[in-house]
């Protein structure tokens, strides 16, 4: 990726911004400092709605072990084969620039880095991540040199209109149109979600009266789903750690009582996961 590279625009008046001397700065003389990590805080004090927005450190630290021990490598491969048959690899430019929103601590952004193969030599790709936590950020630019982070929400994305080849967003909350509004003509959106047998069996033992996930079924203004299918594989989890992890990932780990919780990582070994793929293109 080339360092000269800039996919982020000032929160504040919309225009590029700059990397100069770690200092991050656009034509307004609007300046955000690059952290020691590699990232940059583009989420402004009035945007917060907590002190401290999005996953903690514990959840970013037990989703990061869950993710790097393979058990959801599936779904990572199955990504990448969905950007490999869908980005307009036809386009003139010599560059393709995807933004994974709601990137968390990175593991899927990098693995499209490191698995996607081009076409052709000439192209390059630039990969950029935003997620409101600081923490998942933090680690994400820590470990992952190779992509840029930002500090962000979802709903305000730091990058130009008609900037972007492909967004990728797993488990994440968005604004469809501010989706619409980065990706180029043709740009693709690859959406992930939980489907109806995702974790059932946390489900069961958690909850008296388990329901079953409905995945959305409105297509998006603005685009046209040309792809959707369910991936759906068995996890053997080999400890309790490993389960709280994946627990820890979810919303209930927060909804379930302590009780419950100690019960599903002291006897549940065995979880499904089920996930809704669609890939939509921009009209």
């Amino acid at each position: 990726m080339s360092k000269l590279f800039s996919p982020w625009i000032c929160p504040s008046c919309q225009s590029t911004l700059v990397l100069n001397q770690n200092v991050w700065r656009c034509e307004n003389n609007h300046s955000f400092d690059l952290a020691k990590e590699g990232y940059v805080n583009l989420l402004l004090a009035q945007n917060k709605n907590s002190k401290a927005p999005g996953d903690n450190k514990q959840m970013v630290n037990g989703r990061r072990a869950f993710l790097e021990s393979g058990l959801y490598q599936p779904l990572a491969q199955t990504i990448t084969g969905m950007f490999k048959l869908h980005l307009p690899f036809s386009e003139p430019e010599n560059s393709i620039n995807i933004l994974d929103a709601g990137c968390g601590e990175g593991y899927y952004l990098n693995w499209l880095a490191e698995n996607l193969t081009l076409p052709s030599d000439e192209l390059t790709i630039h990969y950029s991540g935003v997620d409101i936590s600081k923490s998942a950020i933090q680690k994400a630019a820590k470990q992952y040199k190779k992509q840029q982070y930002a500090v962000a929400s979802t709903f305000n994305l730091p990058v130009s209109s008609a900037s972007q080849d492909g967004v990728l967003q797993i488990f994440a909350p968005s604004s469809e149109s501010e989706i619409h509004r980065v990706l180029k003509s043709k740009g693709i959106w690859v959406v992930v979600n939980p489907a109806g047998d995702h974790l059932q069996q946390f489900k069961y033992a958690l909850y008296d009266a388990p329901t079953q996930h409905q995945a959305k079924s409105i297509e998006p203004e603005g685009f046209i789903l040309k792809q959707q299918f369910n991936l759906n594989f068995e996890l053997e989890l080999n400890d309790k750690k490993q389960v709280e992890n994946l627990l820890m990932m979810t919303p209930y780990y927060w909804s379930a009582t302590e009780e419950k919780r100690q019960q599903l990582t002291e006897y549940v070994r065995e979880v499904t996961a089920d996930f809704d793929i669609r890939v939509y293109v921009k009209k």
